[in-house]
């Protein structure tokens, strides 16, 4: 999969940014990123600066999902 298939999720309570698939992101919740982690909140790409280009991502989940 590519880093398109992966929106950014935040979660609330850390404030790190998390992949969650494209295809569970486009649905209700609960999300879960890819590493596993439940995010509240789902918001822009996982290739952009809510993901990605975040200063606090998820290691894991930008080893999982790389751009």
């Amino acid at each position: 999969m590519t880093a398109p298939e992966y929106a950014a999720g935040r979660d609330q309570e850390s404030g790190t940014a998390h992949a969650v698939p494209r295809e569970a992101a486009d649905g209700p919740p609960p999300w879960v990123a890819v590493c596993g982690t439940p995010v509240g909140v789902v918001q822009g790409s996982w290739a952009g600066r809510r993901g990605l280009g975040s200063a606090d991502r998820c290691a894991e989940c930008a080893t999982r999902a790389p751009a």
